[in-house]
């Protein structure tokens, strides 16, 4: 079968970069979301801020 990977044969840090990179990336996305959500809502006052940032760790 072509295309796949064996994570378990070769060098460690290419595969710890390979299982690293897409992690990495969810979690910035995820963190920038959290942080434009809290922008946009700010206007409205500390109250709704504060449940912005705690849904956001759910």
């Amino acid at each position: 079968m072509q295309g796949i990977n064996d994570l378990t044969q070769g060098p460690i840090m290419s595969t710890l970069m390979k299982l690293m990179m897409p992690i990495i990336a969810t979690n910035f996305i995820s963190t920038t979301y959290g942080l434009v959500d809290m922008i946009w809502v700010g206007g409205l006052g500390s109250g709704p801020v504060a449940a912005i940032g705690t849904a956001g760790w759910v």
